[in-house]
């Protein structure tokens, strides 16, 4: 016998007996309820209340709760629903509560990676998309407004998979984490004006035989701040992923075609975009190339043989010639209205009990799915990504519009276990051999699976599309949409999978961000993502935009350790990136607000560092005191690095936009010798470092960064608190001439063995003494500098060679010292000579007064060997 039930679970907890729960007791407690049931039974409607305890029989259903307890501030609460008779289909499941929801914020976690997700509260609503606007749009397929009731009520919030709330006044969290996703979309529903909560699932369709049992689980966790909350997520990841083998992947940067050439992307595009890449030296990890090389939207392996006459693998070679990882993107289970598959396969689509094609979304004209239950179809899609993978030889695949695969109930399973199955079949037929990037995906599906995912709505250069906002599209394509789920999600990231908070704009050129805008997308992207992509094209970048891109090399590898509202669309994130703690400050509002820089935990002032949005005030830089006012102009953001205690010399610097995480380490000696390594890829040429000085009147520390003499070293006095020494960053002026010197240096050493015992015992460190001399000329003349430099790296090693040898050394053993020593008078006269020049006339000079047969003529030879 085939039963159809329709379930409505209510558990009313009694009010004259027992006092409302707190959202942390009320899964765990024993709590007297009412359960309302409908169902079906051969077309005759029933309806029933009935009490509810740990153990029940309902109609036709046995239920079971049960709660472990896993530490005082985390359990586990199942669930079971176990069918009486041989078959249930089930079509609606919700157990209610009732909670003290008296001062709660809720997160309210869209359908999928693109809906908007951020804290709601008491006023909010949450609607569904008009219905006109879905039938003109049909953007309603890309959500869940066909299948959720959205009541747009203010105070009526859901969440899927998971959800956390927050009291507004201690904020306590109370998380809120599905562990059952396979077998069905969860939601939890609150009414926060009438203390109300329910879990629902998504059941429709299921079908249980008798003895199957359906099970809802959930792990219930609190934490006494926000700030707890990514412990909070590295326990719920354990379910997902036990063996941490997806949690902190590596971080990259890359490009990506999309959102500069779309679907007109060619080979020519890419071509010259990797071009671009190297010829600015930008040290990038990934290329890939997004939609707009197939034909048709499902004919993968159809390329398109105008737009890409060599084909796919050749691009893949080629990117793999520049050592990045070559990427491209898929949409698996998409097939495009003109698609080869809709004629020649139309069995391997997606069809409604009418026999009708699924239309999946709006993209392309209109799209179908495929119907990942059809073997064939399965076999198709094991191919493409084989040759993918191993034909053409591409290592990372974003895998786009998966929710295409669950578009509606079938074959006795749910939406969700549908699109559980559906990724279940990419990670059998990809096997490890590329690294995969998940987007239009509900998330929890991911976890545990993918590498990377999307955890934002596409980026766009613009800022929002009006609209569509008042439309309630969730999955609009807009930057604030994107930047708003980025930072709600922020606890995912390395915990799950990598974060993926799509791509940043820097470029001027069909662009209508504003500078506060890029510079605000730029950094939440570098800061939140451990994956971040962009689509310019570099070569038409002015300075300013080549200063802002370079600054993001090296990657920073930040762990964001809280987000908090501080106002209407006004956040405050807390990050750490390689022991130093940041805080930036984003106004995702149209209008100006003033925010404070916080006291630190104990209540006590510190001060902050901050480098400027370079687009509007270059390399502008500030020191600013707990409690000081911060402006913000609407979509404006600002990053500040708190100063650490005092055995941390370092007080900010220009060349990153995390100021700090371009330095690998920095140590200081007994003599106050500051040595910095500074971690590669680093970009910056030009660039200052600021070290802190115990007083006005300290003495500036000799600087060496990597190993090279810094030239520049100034004190700058910025108020009664903060005295720095500021070493400037620049291309060493003297480089190619202490390289040519060094190079002669080394030759003459090998062939005069007298020299080579001087060098071998008093361990004659020429660059040392050059560099030693030159700091203290930075500020003369190149010429007069030079001169002067050498005289005096040379008398040093005339000391050292005349002590060795008792005076007896001969010109012709150090030949090369007494070239250093013969610059010509001449030439402390205008006009200035070139480097060049300068070691030219040198050696001319010194050349025509040596007696020592074949000097000139050897002298000569290296000079030209060396040039």
């Amino acid at each position: 016998m085939r039963l159809i039930f329709f379930f409505f679970f209510s558990f009313v907890v009694i009010p004259y007996i027992y006092a409302m729960s707190t959202p942390f007791e009320t899964l765990l407690l024993e709590t007297p309820s009412v359960a309302n049931i409908k169902y079906t039974v051969n077309g005759v409607d029933t309806s029933l209340s009935l009490p509810l305890h740990s153990t029940a029989t309902i109609g036709q259903l046995k239920v079971e709760k049960s709660a472990r307890l896993l530490d005082p501030d985390s359990y586990r609460v199942v669930y079971e629903f176990t069918p009486l008779q041989d078959t249930v289909v089930m079509q609606h499941l919700e157990i209610h509560y009732e909670m003290d929801l008296q001062q709660q914020v809720m997160l309210a976690e869209g359908f999928q990676c693109w809906s908007t997700t951020k804290e709601l509260g008491p006023h909010s609503r949450l609607s569904a998309i008009p219905s006109v606007v879905s039938w003109i749009t049909q953007f309603n397929l890309q959500g869940d407004y066909d299948f959720f009731n959205y009541s747009g009520q203010p105070g009526h919030i859901h969440s899927t998979g998971y959800t956390y709330l927050r009291d507004t006044k201690s904020n306590h969290i109370v998380f809120f984490g599905s562990l059952s996703e396979s077998s069905g979309y969860t939601y939890y529903k609150a009414d926060l004006n009438s203390n109300k909560f329910s879990l629902y699932k998504d059941i429709e369709g299921k079908q249980l035989n008798k003895g199957e049992t359906l099970s809802i689980e959930l792990l219930v966790a609190q934490r006494d701040a926000s700030r707890d909350l990514r412990s909070i997520w590295e326990q719920y990841a354990d379910h997902f992923d036990p063996k941490h083998e997806f949690r902190n992947p590596r971080h990259l940067t890359g490009w990506s075609s999309w959102y500069n050439f779309y679907e007109r992307v060619t080979e020519d595009d890419v071509i010259s975009s990797l071009i671009a890449f190297k010829q600015h030296k930008y040290p990038i990890d990934v290329f890939q190339i997004d939609d707009g090389f197939e034909q048709q939207i499902g004919d993968w392996l159809d390329v398109d043989p105008v737009k890409f006459p060599r084909g796919m693998k050749v691009l893949a070679d080629d990117i793999k010639k520049q050592d990045y990882i070559p990427g491209i993107w898929l949409a698996p289970f998409a097939v495009g209205f003109k698609s080869k598959i809709v004629k020649q396969h139309p069995e391997w689509l997606l069809k409604h009990p009418d026999g009708s094609l699924v239309v999946a979304g709006p993209n392309w004209g209109g799209f179908y799915a495929m119907d990942i239950y059809n073997e064939e179809a399965c076999k198709y899609l094991e191919l493409v990504f084989d040759e993918v993978i191993d034909a053409w030889g591409y290592r990372l695949l974003k895998l786009d519009f998966i929710f295409a695969a669950a578009m509606i109930p079938r074959l006795g399973k749910s939406r969700g276990e549908i699109l559980w199955d559906a990724m279940d079949l990419i990670v059998k037929w990809t096997h490890k051999r590329a690294l995969l990037l998940a987007s239009g995906v509900t998330l929890p599906s991911t976890w545990g699976r993918f590498e990377y995912s999307r955890v934002s709505s596409d980026a766009s250069p613009w800022w929002d599309h009006s609209v569509l906002r008042l439309a309630n599209v969730r999955e609009r394509v807009a930057t604030n949409n994107a930047i708003t789920s980025t930072l709600n999600r922020w606890a995912m990231g390395s915990t799950v999978f990598g974060s993926d908070p799509d791509v940043f704009f820097v470029r001027s050129n069909n662009n209508k961000l504003t500078k506060e805008e890029k510079h605000t997308l730029l950094t939440i992207n570098v800061v939140f993502g451990q994956l971040t992509l962009m689509s310019d094209n570099v070569n038409l970048y002015d300075k300013q935009e080549h200063k802002l891109y370079s600054s993001i090399f090296p990657k920073p590898e930040a762990r964001v350790l809280d987000v908090a509202p501080v106002g209407n669309d006004l956040y405050q994130a807390t990050f750490e990136c390689y022991g130093r703690e940041y805080i930036f400050i984003t106004n995702l509002s149209p209008i100006p607000v003033t925010a404070q820089l916080p006291l630190d935990e104990r209540g006590n002032y510190e001060y902050f560092f901050e480098r400027s949005n370079v687009l509007i005030s270059g390399s502008r830089v500030d020191w600013l005191p707990s409690q000081s006012n911060i402006f913000l102009k609407s979509h404006e953001t600002r990053l500040f690095m708190k100063i650490a205690a005092k055995n941390d010399k370092f007080m900010g610097s220009t060349g990153h936009i995390v100021p700090g995480s371009e330095i690998e380490h920095m140590t200081e000696d007994d003599q106050g010798v500051v040595r910095i390594t500074l971690r590669k890829p680093h970009m910056s040429k030009k660039n200052r470092i600021y070290l802190k000085l115990e007083s006005n009147n300290s003495d500036l520390p000799s600087v060496y960064v990597d190993g090279q003499l810094a030239l520049r070293v100034e004190r700058v006095v910025w108020n009664e608190h903060i005295s720095v020494a500021k070493t400037a960053l620049e291309d060493d002026p003297w480089k190619g001439l202490k390289e040519y010197w060094l190079k002669v240096i080394n030759t003459f050493t090998e062939e005069n063995p007298s020299i080579k015992v001087v060098n071998n015992s008093y361990k004659v460190d020429w660059e040392e003494l050059f560099n030693t001399r030159l700091i203290k000329m930075s500020n003369k003349r190149l010429h007069s500098a030079v001169t002067q430099s050498f005289k005096s790296a040379t008398d040093d090693a005339l000391k050292k060679s005349n002590s060795l040898f008792n005076g007896q050394v001969t010109i012709s053993n150090i030949i090369i010292i007494n070239e250093i020593k013969s610059v010509k008078k001449s030439l402390t006269h205008e006009p200035v000579p070139s480097k060049k020049d300068l070691l030219y006339y040198n050696i001319l000079d010194f050349a025509s007064k040596n007696k020592e047969n074949g000097t000139r003529r050897a002298l000569g030879n290296h000079f030209d060997r060396f040039f």
